[in-house]
């Protein structure tokens, strides 16, 4: 044999035992990295059916409390959103219909802390991390770009005279004729942060004792429809302060004809517009006819 072929021979050994070793290697990286046995699925058992048969039975409470819309709110959300581009796709995989995705976003935002965590909401729909993250982004852009169709109030649109008319034969059943004008109430929603911030921090604590962001929402009380709001406020400033940004503060005649008020809890101002309760005095006792309306109000208000 000769020297050339010698040294051939052995590089192509060579080659050989590297080659072994390197799949010997990758074979034990499988190995570590992979499951030699077959994982059970986690249990599901999803809840979306429960809104179908609670809006057969009427049971408009279990399904506001879910989704903190009633269903004819949730219905004219998905008409709005149905057609917009960010729910189409050219893939394989279609998505899940609007109304499963506005449901699932709609039940995240409505909650907070362990309740709206994402593992929750995907037990809740039967679906994974992924799919729960795709919708809350698909439902927020269409959300945001159709703001303005969503969230208004103009009381010459047909629609809008329509949504009033209801309102006021709401609050008439929950209270007399008279109180029939006061179809709209404002009230703070506070959204806690995770921790006090490090710029003016102090100025975000509030009356519970929270780091927050102050919300003032307008709403119709029968359907809990958004007409008004104001948001991002620093959670110290009082909620009158918090209202006077609010455009129905601001002009309350594009919201609000002759004879029509809203209603608000104590903490607001007084206005020829804006219904409040009676505040207890601390020299005296509130008289009778003051709690008797005190009460009523509260009916309507909550």
């Amino acid at each position: 044999m000769s020297e050339a072929s010698f040294i051939a021979g052995l590089t192509l050994s060579h080659q050989i035992l590297t080659f072994e070793n390197t799949i010997v290697a990758l074979t034990d990286e499988v190995e570590k990295s992979c499951y030699l046995a077959a994982r059970t699925k986690a249990p599901r058992a999803p809840q979306l059916q429960l809104l179908e048969e609670w809006c057969l039975n009427n049971d408009l409470k279990k399904f506001r409390r879910k989704l903190r819309v009633d269903p004819d709110v949730f219905t004219s959300l998905v008409r709005k959103l149905e057609n917009h581009p960010v729910f189409s796709n050219n893939s394989h995989n279609p998505q899940l219909p609007v109304s499963v995705q506005l449901t699932i976003f709609l039940n995240g935002v409505s909650h907070y802390g362990n309740g709206a965590t994402t593992e929750d909401v995907t037990e809740w729909a039967s679906v994974s991390i992924g799919t729960v993250y795709n919708c809350y982004c698909r439902v927020m852009i269409a959300l945001l770009q159709l703001h303005d169709d969503v969230i208004h109030f103009d009381p010459m649109e047909p629609e809008d005279q329509q949504e009033r008319d209801w309102a006021k034969q709401w609050v008439e059943s929950r209270s007399c004729p008279e109180w029939r004008g006061g179809f709209m109430c404002v009230d703070r929603s506070p959204f806690n942060l995770f921790q006090k911030p490090g710029w003016h921090g102090e100025g975000f604590y509030d009356c519970k004792s929270h780091y927050s962001l102050s919300a003032q929402v307008v709403i119709l009380p029968h359907n809990l429809r958004i007409v008004d709001y104001v948001i991002g406020v620093p959670g110290s400033l009082h909620n009158s302060n918090v209202f006077s940004r609010t455009c129905i503060y601001g002009h309350p005649e594009t919201f609000l004809g002759a004879d029509e008020w809203i209603w608000a809890d104590s903490a607001y101002p007084s206005l020829p517009w804006c219904v409040v309760p009676f505040k207890r005095s601390s020299m005296e006792l509130m008289p009778n006819a003051h709690k008797i309306f005190n009460q009523h109000l509260s009916k309507v208000r909550i």
